[in-house]
């Protein structure tokens, strides 16, 4: 395979051109490609050497290279799409955080997080995963009776184990931020979105967001490492068995209610996308909540971090009723979900 000489440590790399190729399609890689030179050179655990590479797009950021002979696989995930310059840092961050998790005893077989494997110039390499996401999860529900139900159990520990393992002591509790957040997607429904015209509504909004931020309970909590973006697209479930919670990019120390109300509230609009009911929908995630709480230390207040991971769920419901992909009918009804939810 050929070298080519390495680059200045401060060049930052992005990712491989490709044309005319679709979301998941393979493309072949030159042989003076940088990222299968350093794999080659520094990941690469084969007998044989590597012959020739392929990679395929995943998302804008985030690409599988694989050597063609035998199938081995990675994932770079290249920092300079979304943060330019920073793209350094933002990798060492995230880096750091899937470590930290890690180093917690997030490892274990039903759920855990991705395994980081190195960093190079702005780009995090990370295992490959194949598998089925809990969005695909939840869309075959009914095809594999009781599947989704064991997983989202599963799911639920992976949280509790997470939070409880991580608790960060000198972190200082801070509600504000997550009020600012949901005083901003407020707004951004007004001016851009389902809200437009309707003062009315986005007012009563604002009372209620004012009324929880005024509440207490919203800033006693302990920090721990949360996942921060717990989507139903960034938890992958394996052939083999276990599930991988992958993208920890927005890992931070925080209330660790903002994590389970964003799962419930992914989990509970995929449920409806795919043919579920309301009733269905929080069956399924009483299951998260019931492992979640089942599974943390007995000295925490279960009920009052599930009072706060209400408010994270509004929140979280609102953030989806921003998607211009969701119907007008179920962005309004996202928005009625969140007003409830507040109100109560």
């Amino acid at each position: 395979m050929n070298k080519t000489s390495p680059a200045p440590s401060t060049v930052l790399l992005t990712p491989p051109a490709h044309f005319h190729t679709q979301t998941g399609d393979w493309f072949s890689l030159p042989n003076a490609d940088p990222i299968a030179d350093y794999l080659a050179a520094n990941v690469w655990d084969q007998a044989e050497q590597p012959d020739s590479w392929q990679a395929a797009r995943l998302s804008p950021s985030a690409y599988i290279y694989r050597e063609q002979t035998n199938g081995w696989a990675i994932v770079a995930k290249f920092h300079t799409a979304k943060t330019g310059a920073d793209a350094e840092r933002h990798a060492t961050r995230e880096y750091q955080y899937i470590r930290q998790a890690w180093e917690g005893g997030i490892a274990e077989k039903d759920m855990r997080a991705v395994r980081p494997i190195g960093l190079w110039r702005g780009v995090l390499f990370l295992e490959y995963v194949e598998g089925l996401t809990l969005e695909d999860k939840i869309a075959i529900r009914r095809s594999q009776p009781g599947g989704l139900s064991r997983t989202l159990e599963n799911m639920g520990r992976f949280l509790a184990s997470l939070h409880a393992g991580s608790l960060q002591y000198e972190t200082r509790q801070d509600f504000g931020g997550a009020a600012d957040y949901a005083y901003k997607l407020v707004d951004n429904l007004a001016r851009h979105g389902v809200l437009q015209n309707n003062p009315i509504v986005q007012n009563g909004f604002g009372r209620l967001i004012e009324k929880w931020a005024a509440d207490p309970l919203m800033w006693d909590f302990k920090p721990t490492q949360n996942h921060g973006d717990a989507t139903t697209t960034n938890f992958i479930f394996s052939r083999e068995g276990g599930g991988v919670a992958i993208d920890w990019e927005r890992s931070k120390d925080d209330d660790p209610a903002a994590d389970l109300g964003r799962l419930v509230a992914e989990v509970t609009h995929s449920v409806n996308h795919h043919g579920g009911s309301v009733a269905e929908a929080i069956s399924l995630t009483q299951k998260i909540t019931n492992a979640y709480c089942n599974n943390l230390p007995s000295d925490w207040n279960a009920e009052a971090l599930l009072r706060r991971s209400r408010f994270y769920q509004a929140t979280s419901t609102l953030r989806i009723a921003r998607n211009g992909w969701v119907s007008r009918l179920d962005r309004m009804a996202l928005v009625l979900q969140a007003f409830a939810l507040l109100s109560k």
